[in-house]
């Protein structure tokens, strides 16, 4: 089941935050509790929130933090999915695809026409992002000096 997080539930997630964004940018220990905390942070006082799945033991399995962004091109506001977690023992179960249905659905309502995220090239979860019809918008690209 997917349901808004309850403040008791976002204490869970931001105690995962340093695995979750030290993962999400294929970095071993680079992002400190403290700095991951202070980014999740940043975008719930900016609206953002959190929707969580749970198993049927009403645990949570992952969950998706949601907000809004502007394109400074075109000055539009879109939906932004600032993270996507399954935690390990709940992967491979399609509950990354339920969190983005959820997503997808909850922009709607909210009036977005678009949403978009963020995710780093050798990303296992690219694939999925790809199979749910996420298409790709533009490339950062990097020389190390």
């Amino acid at each position: 089941m997917i349901r808004n997080a309850t403040y008791k539930d976002v204490q869970f997630i931001l105690s995962k935050a340093k695995d979750v964004a030290n993962e999400a940018t294929l970095l071993e220990d680079t992002i400190s509790q403290e700095q991951a905390v202070k980014m999740a942070l940043f975008t719930i006082e900016q609206n953002g929130y959190y929707l969580v799945c749970e198993n049927v033991n009403k645990e949570i399995a992952g969950w998706i933090l949601l907000g809004k962004n502007i394109d400074y091109m075109t000055n539009q506001t879109h939906a932004f999915i600032y993270e996507l977690y399954v935690l390990p023992k709940y992967r491979n179960v399609g509950i990354a695809k339920q969190l983005l249905q959820a997503a997808i659905t909850d922009s709607k309502l909210y009036g977005f026409k678009e949403i978009r995220l963020n995710v780093f090239a050798n990303n296992f979860a690219k694939e999925i992002y790809n199979r749910i019809g996420f298409q790709d918008l533009q490339t950062i690209m990097y020389k190390k000096l």
